[in-house]
């Protein structure tokens, strides 16, 4: 039997041929590639007991749904959570209420709608007199800034449950252009607080203020881009 692994979420196959899209992430079957029995070994070794489970679930639950099935699944309770007993199951319902109403997609619009605004603001501010466009931009900043633990971890929530927190390529440039967009934003809020007068200032402190910025956007535009492609299984 051969072993397909989806490139997306490191899920593997068995079969003659890949599935059509994927029981887990929902990628399509070009998403797969053919590995060999000691590389699914490998791959499998590395997940937990929980995220084998799931996988597991989420197969059986795609093969009842599958069209001249008859069965009627009984999984996917990991998705959308269930209230137990304790702090523990209420996180836990918490989380699969993440996953079902899609908080990830929706707290990401804010720093998705807001920073480009905020990034336009600043180099608005450049070619005008008074601090207006300079003072939005840093209200702005704030806002994205506030926003992004939501995102984060929403994001991080998706990932573990929906994906199985799988190290994928994909995976890894979407952690780290999200971490670039934090980290730039504190960074651009504080070089405000600390020197309102930036975008007034000298042509060099300016250059760097504006090319913080730039670098905010730009990974927040990659890290979209990604986002998409999940979202859309392309």
């Amino acid at each position: 039997m051969k072993k397909w692994r989806c490139t997306v979420c490191n899920y593997i196959h068995e079969g003659d041929q890949p599935p059509e899209t994927c029981p887990v992430c929902g990628a399509d079957k070009s998403k797969f590639v053919e590995v060999s029995d000691a590389e699914a070994k490998e791959i499998q070794a590395k997940k937990s007991e929980k995220q084998l489970e799931r996988e597991k679930a989420m197969a059986e639950k795609a093969k009842a749904q599958s069209p001249g099935s008859k069965q009627k699944s009984q999984t996917g309770q990991s998705a959308s959570g269930q209230k137990g007993s304790g702090k523990k199951g209420w996180i836990e319902f918490a989380n699969g209420q993440m996953i079902r109403h899609h908080a990830h997609p929706v707290s990401v619009h804010i720093p998705n709608g807001v920073l480009p605004v905020s990034v336009l603001f600043v180099l608005l501010a450049l070619w005008c007199t008074g601090q207006g466009f300079a003072t939005a931009a840093f209200y702005n900043s704030v806002v994205v800034l506030i926003a992004m633990p939501a995102v984060l971890y929403t994001g991080y929530n998706a990932w573990q449950r929906k994906y199985g927190g799988s190290w994928t390529t994909i995976f890894i440039f979407k952690i780290i252009t999200a971490l670039i967009v934090t980290v730039t934003c504190l960074l651009v809020v504080i070089w405000y607080v600390v020197n309102p007068e930036i975008l007034s200032g000298g042509a060099a402190r300016q250059a760097g203020f504006v090319f913080l910025n730039l670098i905010m956007l730009a990974a927040a535009v990659v890290a979209g881009l990604i986002g998409g492609k999940l979202v859309f299984k392309d």
